[in-house]
């Protein structure tokens, strides 16, 4: 039974390596758990599961991975090497590629520099998608916060940008090069959509949906009129919710 184990490891090790996908390891013999199998079908099986995750990854970042231009081949088998696969969802993926960025451009900055920005976009427009999914397929739960308290809707994403990356977002746009500047960004999916949207929106209303975070009592805010006003305005727009 330990073998057995130890050999299915060993398959799976070898399926997900970059020297099993990208062929990185010559005519070196395999491991001997793995003696016995054909080597031509274990790549052929390689390839056609790392063509899966990569359908996985490039829905979560087409942008981004289209903004790594020549770079993307490089850092994608730097990527296979350290990350192998460790769940089948699309997110989980996205997630993985995701930090294994963010920590390679400590040492190395993007190129070009408003990359950062835009995988972080792209991955919260992931994250809108799925828990905004998640909110219509289940029950909303929100019978225990008592009546009158607000939050902000679990589907909204804040982002904090060095850039104004909106022009890459939207269509039509030509994907003009972002102005540095800092931009308080808002991913969501307003009512009537479908795909999550882009906001920009003033640093104070950034900070009152910040707040929100969770179920809040609105009386005991302490409110201004303008602000009680605004928070009506967020909840019109779906992206503050009021408990009835």
């Amino acid at each position: 039974m330990t073998r057995l184990l130890d050999r299915q490891v060993s398959l799976l090790e070898y399926l997900t390596s970059s020297g099993a996908i990208f062929g990185g390891d010559g005519d070196a013999a395999l491991d001997q758990p793995l003696q016995g199998f054909d080597r031509g079908l274990l790549r052929l099986e390689a390839c056609f599961s790392y063509e899966k995750r990569m359908e996985k990854i490039t829905a979560v970042f087409p942008r981004t991975l289209q903004l790594l231009g020549t770079d993307q081949s490089a850092i994608m088998r730097e990527f296979i090497a350290v990350c192998p696969p460790i769940d089948i969802s699309r997110l989980e993926n996205g997630r993985q590629l995701y930090d294994f960025l963010c920590a390679r451009w400590l040492n190395t900055p993007p190129r070009p520099a408003y990359l950062r920005d835009v995988a972080a976009c792209e991955f919260a427009c992931a994250q809108v998608r799925i828990t905004t999914s998640s909110e219509e397929s289940e029950p909303a739960g929100n019978e225990h916060a008592p009546r009158g308290y607000i939050r902000r809707l679990p589907g909204v994403v804040l982002l904090h940008c060095a850039y104004d990356i909106r022009s890459i977002f939207e269509a039509g746009s030509g994907q003009a090069a972002p102005v540095k500047r800092d931009t308080s960004l808002v991913i969501a999916i307003p009512p009537e959509a479908e795909q999550p949207k882009v906001f920009e929106v003033l640093p104070l209303v950034f900070d009152v949906l910040a707040v929100l975070d969770d179920w809040t009592d609105r009386s005991a805010l302490d409110l201004t009129p303008e602000l009680d006003e605004l928070i009506c305005e967020l909840a019109r727009h779906g992206l503050v919710e009021v408990r009835r």
